[in-house]
């Protein structure tokens, strides 16, 4: 059986992307495309397009790995669905209600697959909660928590050409918000910590409540500077998200999982800590001693993201993320966000499986 045809569009991440799948033998990198030609000329002779209009009519491709500026990625994907090729993407893999239904729609019109790149789920920590959280050690999970925090403001300022310039140059003639400054909304980044944790919870949002801060680090381009939000699930359970990108604050990656037996809960500080509770006699918090991405079978998370979205179009079937469970992992955060701007009143959260 001849190789999946495979492009790759925004050549920052997307790089690793390339490398990933010329890796897997079902897969040939045959296009990539940037608006950056020195990006493309590092990576010849694939074949580069500045144009990804041009990149899609003319590359022939069966795959497209949609890694570009986050603004771009549902009107990429579905214009690629609509050519009948499948689609992984970066998260955010839509940032509006009005773009998960177009998504949803040209999955199902061009029968192709579609799949959120959430790579952490993939990562060697998850598969050691999951053994935990089926074992049922910690009961019933009846709460969840979440926290994304990240000084971005090293990538917050751009040139006119597009290249990054310090924080301190934000005032400075010529300087402009990059793209994650202006357009980016932090709930809306929210799979990185809601995908992983409805997935060892097999559960799904119903309603989502927000709040944010406002604009106050970076109000020229009308940055929010940190938003946290409340979502019930469809078994009943409670997940708080906190998410910021544009203050003075160390990284921080928090998981915890809250059940009737035990709990179990992970904080990064670039060094993850994973400690694990159990209700018994005695019972105190103890270490995990887990890795963070390495996986315990010594593959690489990435690459078998990427053979689990390969074997779904080579096979049949659905890739390890749909389309759906795609969007369940970041609508709840569109759907806080937009609660934020509404002073905190409940959003109720769409089932696109339903539509």
């Amino acid at each position: 059986m001849d190789r999946l045809r495979c492009g790759v569009v925004g050549l920052g991440r997307g790089r690793l992307f390339v490398e990933k799948l010329a890796a897997l033998p079902d897969c040939e990198v045959v296009a990539v495309c940037d608006p950056d030609e020195s990006k493309l000329a590092a990576l010849a002779p694939i074949a580069g397009y500045t144009d990804y209009d041009r990149f899609l009519a003319e590359a022939n491709l069966d795959l497209i790995a949609v890694i570009s500026p986050g603004p771009d990625h549902a009107p990429q994907s579905v214009a690629a669905l609509r050519r009948g090729v499948h689609v992984i993407s970066e998260t955010p893999c839509v940032y509006s209600l009005e773009e998960a239904a177009e998504v949803v729609a040209a999955v199902r019109e061009s029968g192709c697959r579609f799949m959120l790149a959430e790579d952490y789920i993939f990562m060697g920590w998850m598969e050691r909660w999951r053994e935990i959280v089926a074992s049922g050690e910690l009961g019933e999970i009846v709460a969840a928590q979440g926290e994304y925090t990240h000084d971005c403001r090293g990538i917050f300022v751009v040139d006119e050409a597009g290249h990054y310039l310090p924080w301190s140059a934000r005032s400075e003639a010529g300087a402009h918000p990059s793209w994650r400054a202006s357009d980016l909304p932090p709930l809306k980044y929210c799979s990185h910590t809601l995908g992983p944790l409805l997935h060892l919870m097999q559960d799904r949002c119903v309603t989502a409540s927000g709040h944010h801060t406002g604009s106050h680090a970076f109000p020229e381009a009308g940055t929010v500077d940190l938003a946290s939000a409340v979502l019930r699930t469809e078994r009943g359970a409670v997940v708080t998200l906190t998410n910021g990108f544009g203050l003075a604050h160390p990284f921080v990656f928090l998981l915890g999982l809250y059940g009737t037996k035990g709990s179990i809960r992970c904080v990064s500080f670039g060094t993850p800590q994973v400690r694990v509770y159990t209700d018994v006699v005695g019972g105190e918090w103890s270490e995990l001693q887990t890795e963070w991405s390495e996986r315990p079978d010594g593959r690489d998370w990435l690459i078998v993201m990427l053979e689990g979205f390969v074997r779904s179009i080579r096979e049949g079937g659905d890739p390890p993320i749909d389309v759906y469970t795609s969007l369940d992992y970041t609508v709840p955060g569109i759907c806080a966000h937009l609660s934020a701007d509404q002073g905190g009143v409940p959003v109720p959260v769409p089932d696109y499986r339903r539509s």
